[in-house]
């Protein structure tokens, strides 16, 4: 394995608007190797995560060097309330991470993308919007659509759900979460986008998921291109957050 234990290089960015966004980057870099892994939380996150934290090690492991950032709009070191988070906001950071990492002596493409919830749906649309840029794609757990999160919320937390919908917002460690989220998501459809994807793709679902049910995640495995190169892995006896450190484990052997 790469030497991970080495410390991760932290950076402070900015997008086109001047405000922060903090990354990290680990692994180790190999002239031979050139591979590069970028990997994206979820809503009300960071990259601490245990999702990106399982991929980062899958990727350590196999040679990458790993950018992880903390989005904006989320609990991480970025700033900015997560009321404000969107999909649209999720898409931007990658865009902004991405742009900058072209400019350093370590880029290289293809890239591999990885992203958990709704980073997992914000790597699925720049992969279809870029489809030469990504050799490899790791979907944890993703938003498949705005629709099918409301459609799971409804069905599985339905006094939740509804409260949530009603009140426009709930309390989340001390922020509000905005069902705007939810509403804006709609015109998200990773089905439509799947058809677009050329990376090999590595979809996972975890089998006790009710944010993002396996279901759901099934269809968007069956709606992607035809390929000896896709796979979908079942994580079992798990949660959307991948709780425990078996669930992490699993996680990380099957990246």
């Amino acid at each position: 394995a790469a030497c991970s234990s080495q410390p991760p290089q932290e950076a402070q960015i900015e997008n086109s608007q001047h405000e922060p966004i903090y990354l990290q980057i680990s692994g180790q870099q190999t002239a031979e190797k050139n591979k590069l892994a970028i990997i994206q939380h979820g809503l009300a996150s960071d990259m601490t995560h245990p999702a990106v934290q399982a991929a980062k090690q899958a990727f350590i492991d196999n040679g990458y060097l790993v950018i992880t950032f903390d989005s904006r709009y989320s609990l991480g070191k970025s700033g900015g309330g997560v009321a404000n988070v969107r999909l649209s906001t999720f898409v931007d950071d990658l865009q902004t991470v991405i742009d900058w990492a072209k400019k350093q002596n370590f880029y290289h493409e293809p890239l591999a993308l990885a992203g958990h919830s709704l980073g997992g749906a914000s790597v699925l649309q720049y992969a279809a919007e870029h489809p030469a840029q990504v050799g490899i794609l790791v979907p944890i757990t993703p938003v498949v659509s705005g629709q099918k999160w409301e459609d799971a919320c409804m069905t599985y937390m339905p006094d939740f759900c509804r409260k949530w919908k009603k009140d426009g917002i709930y309390r989340y460690q001390n922020e509000d979460i905005s069902y705007q989220t939810v509403e804006k998501a709609k015109s998200f459809d990773a089905l439509k986008l799947a058809p677009k994807i050329a990376a090999d793709v590595l979809l996972i679902s975890a089998q006790n998921d009710t944010i993002i049910i396996p279901k759901d995640i099934n269809e968007l495995y069956a709606a992607l291109p035809e390929s000896d190169k896709k796979r979908l892995a079942k994580i079992p006896n798990s949660g959307h957050n991948f709780e425990d450190a078996r669930n992490q484990q699993d996680l990380t052997e099957a990246v």
